[in-house]
């Protein structure tokens, strides 16, 4: 998953476990704050230019989810290739555990990624004002962040209610914590998430994703997603590339 600010894992777990058993003062030492509105706008600005300069990518994710009706993890190790605008394609490399965790959890997660992955559906998914209400609660300085509460409007499908955190250097998102809007069923008590971000060159791709589940009578489950091994091309890069080869291919042809 590239910078998008959907947190399919976090928002679908709850669903997908069940199938287990059938704003605006400067805080002390912060920088000058801007304006809330001109947080969002620079905010929306990185994600905007982060998504036009991503080419592609490749990563490796690691899946596990613990519940006490499971007498060991469920894994999965998979390898992600993204292509803009977005295409989105899975290779296992690994499994381990419980078949049902396997075939309800992780092949649901990785059908809906693929799903959500098409620009014209994650335009209603992006962590921005078309799409949530933000207000202006505190400056983190543990974290070197501001920090808003997002609250949903419109139809987007997978809405989360909750706290983003916006990089105070270059206002990318570094981490989301939240539940989703909507309980999956009547089963589900509660079910929190943390997804985190880091920068890796001039982009920021997600690195730890943890949600907690918390069903009637069946106890909490876990689900935990490390994200490592990121590889990926730019777009100006890319454009480098396809020349050179062009160039080559003339080349070849006026040989006699």
């Amino acid at each position: 998953m590239h910078y998008q600010f959907r947190i399919v894992p976090g928002l679908l777990l709850s669903a997908c476990l069940l199938s287990l058993h059938a704003r605006m003062p400067s805080a002390a030492g912060a920088p000058p704050t801007p304006a809330p509105g001109e947080i969002l706008t620079r905010m929306e600005q990185r994600f905007e230019m982060q998504t036009h300069a991503l080419a592609s990518y490749q990563a490796r994710r690691s899946y596990s989810v613990e519940h006490s009706l499971l007498d060991k993890p469920g894994t999965l190790v998979v390898e992600e290739q993204y292509s803009a605008p977005g295409e989105r394609n899975f290779r296992v490399l690994e499994r381990g555990g419980s078949s049902v965790v396997q075939d309800k959890v992780f092949s649901r997660l990785l059908q809906v990624e693929q799903a959500t992955a098409p620009e014209a559906v994650r335009r209603d998914l992006d962590l921005n004002r078309r799409n949530y209400r933000f207000t202006y609660e505190r400056y983190d300085p543990a974290a070197g962040a501001y920090v808003f509460a997002a609250e949903p409007r419109g139809s987007n499908p997978y809405p989360l209610r909750g706290k983003v955190w916006i990089n105070a250097q270059d206002f990318a998102v570094q981490r989301i914590e939240g539940e989703p809007v909507q309980r999956h069923s009547a089963f589900v008590k509660q079910t929190h998430f943390v997804h985190e971000f880091a920068r890796f060159g001039e982009f920021w791709f997600p690195v730890r994703h943890q949600s907690e589940t918390d069903l009637f009578l069946l106890g909490r489950a876990v689900l935990r997603i490390t994200y490592s091994n990121y590889h990926w091309q730019e777009k100006q890069g890319q454009e480098k590339q396809e020349q050179a080869k062009q160039q080559q291919s003339k080349q070849e042809v006026l040989l006699p």
